[in-house]
């Protein structure tokens, strides 16, 4: 069952005499059996293990683990469920802040050993998603379904801060302030796992394709909320995953010269992209999809992100366009927003920033 290539190097390495003071090698011969059975068919790694056991039974839990792995190659639900599995690992299946300190938070997301001797193999999600996310061949997928997933827990938050219900049970809820902190660390976790999985390429692609798409997309098929705290606390956390992504691929500002030939232009196109599409929203050209807090929520959210944190990007983007954001912030009463992003937008637009002051 296994192609010829791969039969032929089985062929060889299982011959080899193995002792306990060799067993060093089994990371020269994994590592090769592993890139090789990624290019072949589907059941090549499951065969190779179980020749392997029967070879080295003392490598059972390394070759159980590698073939484990072989699964994120091709299984798109597989990638999603390891996804899901490590926001469930690192908040917890309830939702809230992580504790750092319990078997949450990063323990639970990477775990604190490879494997216990006392018990069968336990491999944390975080430190599968390392050894398998550049394996991911579908960046838009992989994008679609974290941001998906930091919209969901966003919405568990919200749900922790709901006044609805008798008051005897409030005692539980948490307040929206400690909701929005909650969202920015849910953030974090999806820029890192982002990140990690498809740098720069994939940011673009969130900037681009996915958030826009986002926002412009009906969700009624999903159990969604559609008022309250929810509505909001979706907002901001999609435009935390959008500027801490660009700030981890891209930097905050300019810090040497080969920041200007390596990423000064994939950012400025980036965010000139996405800024456009603001902007035309505002200007009724595009029609959107969420809900009106929601888009409210968030456009506040990423212009003062932007202009607090990474005011070194607005001078990239077209004066017009900053003027059509200011005039839809001012249209909103955030007349203070309007006024810090056209003085960020450089000399140029210092026309726009008297013209808003008469």
């Amino acid at each position: 069952m296994l192609p010829l290539p791969m039969a032929a190097l089985v062929s060889l390495t299982i011959t080899f005499k193995l002792e306990k003071n060799l067993d060093y090698i089994q990371a020269v011969i994994g590592q090769a059996l592993e890139n090789c059975s990624t290019g072949c068919s589907w059941p090549s790694m499951p065969i190779i293990g179980a020749l392997w056991t029967q070879k080295v039974r003392r490598w059972r839990e390394f070759i159980v683990f590698s073939c484990t792995l072989s699964s994120f190659t091709r299984d798109k639900d597989a990638v999603a469920q390891l996804i899901r599995s490590c926001f469930s690992s690192f908040f917890g299946h309830h939702g809230g802040s992580p504790n750092l300190t319990s078997h949450r938070g990063v323990i639970g997301l990477l775990g604190d050993s490879f494997s216990d001797k006392d018990s069968s193999l336990s491999i944390a999600p975080g430190f599968l998603y390392l050894r398998t996310c550049r394996t991911f061949h579908d960046t838009h997928f992989v994008s679609n379904t974290i941001l998906r997933l930091v919209i969901e827990w966003a919405h568990n938050l919200a749900a922790r801060c709901s006044s609805s219900g008798p008051s005897r049970l409030k005692s539980g809820q948490t307040s929206l302030a400690d909701a929005a902190a909650g969202v920015r660390e849910v953030a974090t976790l999806g820029v890192s796992l982002m990140c990690i999985a498809g740098g720069g390429q994939m940011v673009q692609i969130l900037y681009e394709e996915t958030l826009p798409a986002a926002l412009m997309s009906v969700r009624d098929g999903e159990n969604v909320e559609t008022s309250g705290p929810a509505t909001v606390l979706e907002g901001y956390a999609m435009a935390y995953l959008l500027v801490l992504s660009g700030a981890c691929v891209w930097g905050a500002g300019k810090t040497s010269p080969a920041f200007t030939s390596a990423f000064s232009s994939r950012r400025a196109r980036a965010i000139s992209v996405h800024m456009e599409f603001v902007a035309g929203v505002i200007d009724d050209n595009v029609a959107l999809g969420c809900n009106p807090a929601t888009w409210k929520a968030y456009v506040s959210c990423f212009v003062g992100l932007l202009v607090a944190f990474v005011p070194e990007w607005v001078p990239e983007v077209r004066k017009e366009t900053l003027r059509k954001l200011a005039n839809g912030l001012r249209g909103w009463h955030e007349c203070e927003l309007a006024l810090e992003l056209l003085e960020r937008g450089g000399p140029e637009a210092l026309t726009a920033v008297v013209e808003s002051l008469l």
